[in-house]
């Protein structure tokens, strides 16, 4: 009697494991994810996967951080300083290089399952010592990305679902192939002495495609974008930009080129400077030959 129930309670036990089994490999498992909290990064780290970040991570000017194709990083909402701006970050003073294909963009984004704009902060440089950024895509950030004191180069990317897509000031800026789109600001910016060339980019569906706040004397070409469905304005001047900018050879969504309603400039405030968009195109760049070797 012993053995039988013996053996009736080891095949009821086996049943049961066999069914938790079974039933556990019906659940997809999830992808293994690296958690980071607070991190300062001072020699060479490259990352690849998913990563969630929780904190602050710093590259500093010792460090280097290379992101490898189809790496993803989710900024965990956290709003430390309660000022309503997510405070997950990445701030890099060293050297950086996120080499995404086109098949494999690297991609920075909010881990809320409803993101918004602003749940975190930004890919920050800040007198950095080399910035190569080559497919990659930001969103549901205070900044897409935001550059200060450095060189930047910026290609085959995209920036949507920011309050700023591209944010910079005193820096050298090269920015090509690149879309910009469903922000508050396309780009925005200070030139304060810097320079650059932003060219053949697309900017559309933002709330403003770019922002010129003050301190910009015209040392920024804008060449051959195509500018479309930016409203209220494609061109918005800061309330102490009082020199007038230039933006030629440009597409303005209509053959006739850049309409005065969808500008903020001295038509508006007389203090302001005025913005000038001589030789527009007539096509979207993507539908005629515009050459692309030359740089400021």
């Amino acid at each position: 009697m012993l053995n039988s129930y013996m053996h009736r309670r080891s095949f009821s036990l086996n049943l049961l494991c066999g069914l938790l089994l079974l039933l556990t490999s019906c659940v997809t498992p999830s992808p293994q994810v690296r958690q980071v909290g607070d991190l300062v990064i001072s020699d060479l780290q490259i990352w690849s996967g998913d990563i969630r970040i929780s904190g602050v991570v710093q590259v500093t000017s010792e460090g280097r951080l290379i992101l490898q194709p189809g790496t993803r990083l989710f900024f965990v909402r956290m709003d430390r300083d309660e000022d309503g701006i997510g405070d997950a970050e990445l701030l890099v003073e060293g050297e950086f290089e996120a080499q995404g294909t086109a098949d494999q963009p690297i991609l920075l984004t909010s881990a809320a399952a409803h993101p918004q704009p602003a749940d975190w902060k930004f890919l920050y440089f800040d007198y950095a010592r080399k910035v190569k950024i080559n497919y990659l895509i930001s969103e549901y950030a205070y900044s897409g990305v935001q550059i200060h004191f450095c060189r930047a180069q910026i290609r085959h990317s995209e920036f949507r679902y920011n309050i700023d897509g591209v944010r910079f000031s005193t820096a050298n800026i090269q920015m090509t192939d690149t879309s910009l789109h469903h922000n508050r600001h396309g780009i925005r910016f200070e030139e304060r002495g810097g320079q650059g060339r932003i060219h053949h980019n697309r900017i559309y569906q933002n709330e403003i495609g770019v922002f010129a706040v003050v301190r910009c004397a015209d040392k920024t070409l804008f060449e051959y974008n195509d500018f479309e469905q930016n409203i209220p304005y494609q061109i918005k001047m800061g309330l102490k930009q009082q020199r007038s900018l230039n933006f030629p050879r440009n597409w303005w969504g209509d053959a006739a080129g850049l309409a005065q309603e969808t500008v903020f400039d001295q038509f508006y405030d007389p203090v302001l400077g005025q913005v000038f968009a001589p030789e527009p195109l007539t096509l979207p760049f993507g539908l005629i030959s515009t050459p692309k070797e030359s740089s400021p």
